[in-house]
């Protein structure tokens, strides 16, 4: 037996047909086509029945997975059932007659025909009776396509259109859902949202019951029921001050019940009066947002094979519903023609306006051309001249070459009249420092410009420029006005000169023969000039600066130099004293030393006791000796880093001096010297420390014994002074001392002791101030060659100052005279803390 072969007709049209819906005889009771409806929905939660009946189904094998079967019952006359194990070798189904949609069985139980709480005997009814007549159906044939069966669903507002032969037997059924599958029109889909084409659902709260569903269903011949709860959010609102609170309640889908879930209640023979939505609603549920595109939609679709979408906002509240309808209502030809107009509209509009925009806009591209043509002229000639001016102004650094050119080529490029530069003086007053002025025009150079006109520049520093066109029209004050006039000024404009951001003066430009109105272009170049005279004016400045430093370096160059080589002589000149240092200390060292050294030979090879007495005498004084030059450098040291402590005791100067003089006595008889002593009566007893005291006067009386000539005389005086001062304070001038007169009251502070050691020696005036430095010899000043260190000196200083005491020296006329002066005020205050 040939196999079928289908018509040669539209592939989309072929691709979408079900060749092998659910049908039934004229006999077939309504229990059975429910039973057969019911086996189809698959995605309900209630259970499915696990059996067909007898003499009804499809004929031939059940599609693929991937197809969606109609969800109706189509009832045939004289149906041939004929199976060779594939598919039906003939694919007629029998003479068309009726239909049986879910959606008559929802009008059934909406009506009670149905009467679910009665339990009715459906299968004593035939299908026949419940049946809708087939309003359309579409001939099979080669001049059909997907379009034609769109238009009829549109027309007829059909969800099922059966597809018959020529005889009009049954050949297959075309549904919205598998056209949606074949079509696949994603760039049309792509470009529409989903709000443009929701529709407003029909609700029910979840604890309707499905009878109420149904009726629901009937009355407002829907295919489906949003199931929803009502759901309340409090919002705040800020105000100015306070915050607005409301509540904002909305429906919240929970689910969805469709004509197959009524259709498998049925079957199942549920209660519709008792059972609630919520037992049978479909959850969950996949939301879209208004702004997802129809083709988003349409794949949600394909994915969890459904025939309509919940449409939720931000929050969660219910939109709307997309289904079947909505999206194939895009793909419809008459809905589509209407968008082709609506684009072509459109595009003859946006042509005409892009016509008449580009007319436009050539003529304003013409004219800017025009304008910036002009513009880049005067742009380009401004430049020129900006380049030569400041090119004139920069070749010189002198200040006021560059304000007399800078005027010069103002006044050239703007034909003004006349053109000044003000300087602000320190006593804010002007000054004009520079001005180019045409003939027949007074001058105002040198000039002292009142404080009103500085007003004016203050202005101009805040707007950059000051213009006036004409005095006459500008409101001036008299005084002004009849300075003015006084000018020959009619208009002028003014620009500020700025360094630094402070205002160091102003450009003025007059006209002086008519008003004159002031350009955009003029005011601009004139700014531009203002900040390269700014420039200038800093360069010079900078230059003069760089001058001045130049020359306070060379003179602090030839200052340093006339110093370092003054450190370089006071080096050569110590370095000298080192010398002379190490020879000196060498030599001391290096004597005692020696005399040792010979001393303890001879001991070795003295044979008498009378010898070995004597170079034990010589050991012992050499060693005193050794040992005193080099406490005498510890000493000092000590005393320079003020590590000397002192310890203060009571002194009897007349007990005390005797045995510090009397040693000397017979050093002075050796050479022929004359030593002198002569103190006061009464000396008193005074808060010292008797070695520091000691070393003093021995230091002294040494160094006046060893450079005073034979036969020459030194003098010690020792003497008390207690004399009446008064202390006076001048101002400006510190305080001083005069002798007290009678009557009035004596200072306290006036008493001090004096130990003056007097020699026959002179000693050179320049070398004075240098006797009492460290290893610091008078030149020539020993001729008989006694040989010292040079410590001595500075080492009776330094325990002068300890003991709070002075030592001043004076020379002149062959004599040299020490005195070392300790008050005895302060000594009175150490007595008492002796005592304590």
């Amino acid at each position: 037996m040939p196999f079928y072969h289908p018509p040669f007709y539209s592939s989309a049209l072929e691709q979408a047909i079900d060749r092998y819906p659910l049908t039934a005889g004229p006999e077939t009771s309504l229990a059975v086509a429910i039973a057969l409806m019911s086996q189809l929905h698959n995605s309900c939660v209630l259970p499915k029945i696990p059996s067909l009946p007898e003499r009804a189904g499809p004929i031939g094998e059940a599609p693929t997975p991937d197809k969606v079967r109609a969800r109706c019952v189509i009832v045939v006359q004289n149906q041939q059932t004929i199976v060779t194990g594939n598919l039906s070798d003939n694919p007629s189904r029998g003479l068309l007659i009726g239909i049986l949609t879910p959606a008559d069985l929802v009008k059934l139980i909406a009506a009670g025909t149905i009467d679910t709480q009665h339990k009715v005997a459906l299968h004593k009814i035939p299908i026949t009776e419940v049946m809708s007549p087939v309003p359309v159906s579409l001939t099979e044939s080669d001049d059909q396509d997907v379009f034609t069966a769109l238009s009829l669903f549109r027309q007829h507002r059909i969800r099922y259109l059966p597809i018959v032969n020529q005889f009009r037997h049954l050949v297959g059924v075309l549904t919205r859902e598998r056209i949606r599958q074949v079509l696949q029109p994603s760039n049309i889909l792509k470009l529409r949202r989903v709000a443009e084409l929701m529709t407003t659902p029909i609700t029910a709260p979840h604890t309707a019951s499905l009878l109420t569903i149904a009726q629901l269903m009937a009355e407002h011949e829907v295919s489906c029921v949003v199931i929803t709860k009502n759901k309340e959010v409090k919002m705040e609102k800020p105000k100015n001050d306070y915050t607005s609170i409301f509540h904002y309640s909305f429906h919240q889908p929970l689910g969805i019940i469709t004509e197959y879930d009524i259709v498998q209640a049925q079957f199942l023979e549920l209660d519709f009066h008792q059972i609630p939505a919520l037992k049978v609603m479909r959850t969950p549920l996949q939301f879209l947002k208004p702004s997802d595109s129809l083709w988003t939609a349409h794949k949600q679709m394909q994915q969890q094979q459904v025939q309509r979408l919940v449409v939720c906002g931000g929050r969660g509240e219910l939109l709307g519903i997309i289904t079947q309808t909505s999206l194939l209502r895009v793909l419809d030809p008459t809905e589509m023609y209407r968008v082709v107009k609506q684009l072509q509209q459109s595009v003859y509009q946006l042509q005409a306006e892009k016509v008449e925009l580009l007319q436009s806009r050539n003529a304003k591209l013409e004219q800017q051309v025009r304008e910036r043509t002009a513009k880049l002229n005067e742009q380009v000639q401004r430049d020129r001249l900006l380049t030569q001016i400041s090119l004139r102004i920069h070749q010189s650094l002198n200040l006021e070459e560059i304000l007399n050119a800078s005027v010069g080529e103002v006044r050239q490029i703007l034909q003004a009249d006349r053109v000044a530069i003000v300087r602000l003086e320190p006593n804010n007053l002007g000054i004009v420092v520079a001005e180019s002025v045409a003939e027949n025009w007074s001058s105002i150079l040198g000039e002292i410009l009142p404080d009103t006109v500085w007003q004016e520049s203050n202005s101009a520093f805040e707007q950059h420029i000051y213009a006036v066109p004409d005095i006459e029209a500008a409101g001036l004050s008299s005084e002004k006005y009849a300075r003015f006039q006084q000018a020959q000024i009619k208009a002028y404009l003014i620009v500020p000169i700025l360094q630094d951001g402070n205002l160091w003066g102003m450009m003025c430009v007059h006209q002086c023969s008519a008003p004159r109105q002031w350009q955009s272009s003029e005011i601009d170049l004139l700014l531009q000039l203002a900040t390269q005279i700014a420039i200038a004016i800093q360069q010079a400045q900078l230059y003069r600066q760089v001058q001045n430093l130049n020359t306070d370096l060379e003179r602090q160059v030839q200052e340093r130099t006339a110093e370092l080589q003054q450190k370089i002589h006071e080096l050569q000149q110590l370095n000298l004293l080192k010398d002379e240092f190490l020879s000196t200390v060498s030599h001391e060292l290096r004597t005692p030393l020696a005399n040792m050294k010979m001393a303890i030979h001879m001991l070795k090879v003295s044979p008498t006791f009378d010898r070995r007495q004597l170079y034990l005498e010589i050991l012992e004084t050499e060693c005193t000796r050794e040992t005193d030059l080099i406490n005498a450098l510890l000493d000092l040291q000590r005393l320079e880093a003020a590590a000397y402590p002192i310890d203060l005791e009571m002194v009897n100067l007349e007990l005390w001096l005797p045995t510090i003089i009397d040693p000397f006595y017979g050093r002075a008889q050796n050479r022929n010297q004359h030593l002198r002593i002569q103190c006061d009566r009464h000396l008193p007893t005074i808060g010292s420390n008797r070695a520091s005291l000691g070393r003093i006067v021995a230091e002294l009386l040494n160094n006046a014994c060893k450079y005073t000539p034979d036969d020459g005389e030194i003098c010690l005086r020792v003497q008390c002074t207690n004399r009446d001062w008064i202390d006076e304070v001048e101002e400006g001038n510190g305080s001083r001392r005069r002798p007290a007169k009678s009557g009035e009251q004596k200072s306290k502070a006036n008493s001090e002791i004096q130990f003056i050691f007097s020699n026959e020696a002179e000693i050179p005036t320049d070398q004075l101030a240098r006797i009492f430095e460290k290893f610091y010899r008078v030149p020539n000043a020993d001729p008989w060659k006694q040989g010292g260190t040079g410590l001595g000196l500075a080492l009776a200083q330094k325990l002068a100052e300890q003991l709070e005491g002075k030592i001043e020296v004076t020379s002149g006329n062959g004599w040299t005279t020490f005195t070392v002066t300790f008050p005895l005020h302060e000594n009175e205050k150490l007595l008492k803390s002796i005592e304590l």
